[in-house]
């Protein structure tokens, strides 16, 4: 045979081979496509309800990402209990999140061979949009959970947003989320120190000239009694605490996960109005007086934590306390400041579902309704008292109503975080479950709830979370928003700090209305109203 003719034949056999696989995977996609929507596993195996939740064991393999502080998957107490009460076996393939996990799922993706199960696998809404409706391999859960989910449906019925906020464009559900309905769990809370107040005969502020007031007198008065100059009056740690801890304040509120008012269903990016111009101008004027942390912009959270961890701030803002246990019965909560035109609203606080990629279900799944049913009974409050806590009289016991964590755990000199992830997946979240107040938040301990009670009032009725814009979106904002999510970053510590002054505030709108700030605010105001 000629080398010529040797050639064409394993050309053809290659394409041949190349039509083959093509069609295969066409088919595949087009079983998954509608996996989800009607009952596709072996329902006989399946129970109806309570567990066990399969007659006969079935293993799921399962891809997520590991924070530094969890056991192997494969050790975690819940997951060894869970699989007694349940018949359901997890084969885990876990990867240190930030050491290849994003990159190893991509991949996964990418070479189509798909666990069953992506669990805490960073799934971001863009993921979310693409593998769910683009590429359709995450099947839709919609009718998997109207017939097997009845603790997660319960919870889309009582709280409709968010049903909305996991619902993506075509109108599917592809993915689940952690659920807050604790405001303690979802929210900043306001400290001030209460020692300092009380040394310089203070109360706390709650007008912004009483906020100037008292941050001047921790500026000047030794409130720590050192002799020193070493007070951080007020301490934001980070440029991002710009948009949300005083925003309030003014009127302004962080909607759909961005710099977002809503008033009578009309979405408004408030970065270009004159509500966000006096907020800046209030903060340049903290930072221009040394009430506000000088390296606020750095990002720098380290130095801030030292900081925080000396009593050496007088007023922050922070979820929960554990930065700073030791020295926490320094400090107490406060109310949210009242603005100039008298708004008292506290919008450092994000939506009940977040994040919402923390649970999928792959096209490739035999199972799904096994699947679901697994994942729902960590919708329901014994489920997430499991969870959280593990079991009765091994990791914890029950005083007064309420779990309490074992002493050995609590303090064990490996961390309190580092033990608990032999237990859980609380350690870093994104772990499809929810939390309410029957059982509260492990991590948050009874300052933080007392502190969160100053707060709480002041939420905003309701907080909605990003959208999901499909492909065709998605494409054409992503580039414009991260264009002029860079430049207002950058423009806002300028203003702060005072290397721009305000008069240069009309180039600064003009600059936004170029990099198309109006045909973002469309594409969150579409997103919105279709979801009314």
């Amino acid at each position: 045979m000629s080398v010529k003719l040797r050639n064409r034949m394993i050309m053809l056999v290659a394409a041949v081979l190349a039509v083959t696989v093509l069609a295969s995977a066409c088919g595949n996609a087009k079983d998954g496509a509608n996996a989800g929507q009607a009952s596709t596993g072996e329902t006989s195996n399946l129970t109806e309800s309570g567990f066990p939740i399969v007659k006969e064991p079935v293993t799921l393999k399962v891809f997520g990402c590991k924070d530094a502080n969890h056991a192997e998957w494969g050790d975690v107490l819940i997951f060894k209990e869970y699989e007694k009460m349940t018949n359901v076996k997890l084969q885990f393939d876990e990867l240190p999140t930030g050491q290849g996990c994003d990159e190893k799922r991509n991949l996964l993706f990418a070479a189509n061979e798909l666990p069953d199960i992506f669990l805490r696998a960073n799934l971001s809404n863009t993921d979310i949009a693409h593998y769910g409706q683009q590429e359709q391999m995450l099947i839709p859960l919609e009718d998997l959970i109207d017939a097997h989910a009845p603790n997660l449906k319960s919870i889309f019925e009582q709280y409709p947003e968010v049903k909305s906020t996991v619902t993506a464009a075509d109108g599917h559900i592809y993915s689940l989320p952690s659920i807050r309905l604790a405001s303690s769990g979802r929210s900043e809370k306001i400290w001030i120190n209460k020692e300092w107040l009380a040394k310089l005969n203070l109360k706390a502020p709650a007008s912004i000239d009483e906020l100037f007031t008292v941050l001047r007198a921790f500026r000047d008065n030794d409130p720590n009694g050192n002799g020193k100059k070493d007070e951080i009056p007020l301490g934001l740690r980070d440029i991002g605490m710009v948009y949300s801890t005083f925003s309030g304040s003014f009127g302004l509120e962080q909607q759909m996960g961005y710099q977002i008012n809503i008033k009578d269903d009309q979405v408004n990016i408030w970065l270009t109005d004159d509500r966000f111009k006096e907020l800046l101008q209030f903060l340049n004027q903290l930072y221009s007086e040394k009430l506000l942390w000088q390296d606020f912009y750095a990002g720098d959270i380290p130095n801030w934590r030292s900081n925080l961890s000396q009593a050496l701030i007088g007023m922050f803002f922070i979820q929960a306390s554990d930065p700073f246990l030791q020295v926490e019965d320094q400090f107490t909560g406060m109310n949210p400041i009242i603005g100039p035109h008298g708004d008292q609203i506290y919008s450092a606080t994000g939506p009940i579902a977040a994040p919402i990629g923390t649970f999928a279900i792959s096209r490739v799944n035999k199972n799904p309704e096994a699947a679901i049913r697994w994942v729902d009974y960590f919708y329901s409050e014994e489920g997430s008292k499991f969870f959280q806590y593990g079991v009765e009289g091994e990791t914890y016991t029950m005083k007064d109503g309420q779990p309490v964590i074992n002493d050995s755990i609590k303090n064990d000199s490996r961390g309190f975080m580092a033990a608990l992830g032999e237990v859980n997946l609380v350690p870093g979240g994104s772990f499809p479950h929810v939390v309410t107040n029957t059982y509260g938040n492990i991590v948050e301990n009874e300052k933080v709830l007392e502190v969160n009670e100053f707060i709480k009032d002041y939420l905003p009725e309701t907080v909605y979370g990003p959208p999901i814009f499909d492909k065709g979106t998605s494409d054409r904002i992503i580039p414009i928003k991260a264009d002029i999510d860079k430049y207002v970053r950058e423009s806002v510590a300028k203003f702060i700090i005072g290397e721009i002054g305000f008069d240069k505030w009309d180039e600064y709108v003009a600059t936004l209305n170029k990099m198309k700030i109006g045909e973002l605010e469309k594409a969150y105001q579409d997103a919105y109203d279709a979801k009314k």
